[in-house]
């Protein structure tokens, strides 16, 4: 393998939840898409990633179709698989890009068929890319690749669908809920009024595996003014840990201060009915 250093297109992150991404190459240069290359007769043809739509692809050139940028810091194992056919002249080199710090490829020219690699999970873009500064004639060479999937063969724990915290008269109400488990054992809570001192609420049980809706909720009764944060970590039978991005409610802190009937500020030695709290109270000697 070789490296070479190219400008990445898209600075789009994709969180990928589901384990799964699969580009079909029906169209691109849309949102969440690959961007094709700029040279005429390249792009999707029939579904597939195309350097020769109508006759045969150019001489000289340095064809980039590339992927948005992904996330897969959650996967357990990056898993690429494709197919592909190219039949490239003497010289050229058909190739698959991907990025981990560096561009690193493998030479795919002339193969034709499904293959797979495993890629690390620090990788954030991908590339097909044909150098056709060979020799040679021109007709009926070709490269295509009809699908590429990414795959984390290790099923996560938990496809968390929200997280949210809703303020109550006492308290705060916090809700999840799933769409799927596998292997899970229990959620823990935690909240924090720094976002760095977090202290456990409780640890809930999780559904163990399951592929329907699941529900959970929990009500934490303390009273805490401003920003309170609260936070999910899953936990499953092999005691692998997950954990999602914080979230927080705001109260408005209650003002303690005395109001005469009026609504006019008043002192706390203040002689007369008061207003305290929202309640009128009789202040005396």
């Amino acid at each position: 393998m070789k490296t070479l250093l190219f400008t990445l297109f898209s600075v789009l992150c994709i969180l990928n939840t589901y384990g799964q991404i699969t580009e079909s190459f029906n169209s691109f240069n849309g949102v969440n898409e690959w961007t094709s290359p700029s040279q005429a007769n390249s792009g999707s043809h029939a579904g597939d990633l195309c350097f020769n739509i109508t006759g045969t692809y150019l001489a000289n050139e340095f064809y980039v179709f590339q992927s948005p940028i992904y996330d897969f810091t959650s996967y357990s194992q990056v898993d690429l698989l494709w197919l592909q056919e190219s039949d490239v002249r003497s010289g050229d080199s058909f190739r698959l890009y991907f990025y981990d710090g560096g561009w690193i490829y493998y030479d795919i020219s002339n193969l034709s068929g499904l293959y797979s690699v495993t890629v690390p999970n620090t990788s954030i873009a991908f590339a097909f890319v044909l150098v056709s500064n060979g020799t040679g004639n021109l007709n009926g060479k070709f490269s295509h690749v009809e699908f590429f999937n990414i795959t984390d063969p290790t099923p996560l724990p938990v496809e968390l669908l929200d997280f949210k915290a809703n303020l109550i008269n006492d308290g705060v109400e916090l809700e999840w809920s799933t769409a799927s488990e596998y292997n899970s054992d229990y959620f823990s809570l935690y909240r924090a009024v720094d976002t760095s001192n977090w202290v456990k609420l409780i640890d809930i049980p999780a559904a163990g595996f399951s592929t329907s809706l699941q529900e959970y909720k929990y009500k934490d009764e303390s009273i805490l003014y401003n920003h309170t944060y609260y936070r999910l970590k899953q936990t499953d039978i092999d005691g692998y840990k997950e954990s999602w991005c914080p979230i927080s409610v705001y109260r408005r802190p209650e003002s303690f201060n005395y109001y005469n009937l009026l609504g006019q500020e008043v002192k706390e030695s203040y002689k007369g009915f008061v207003i305290y709290r929202g309640k009128i109270q009789y202040k005396g000697d």
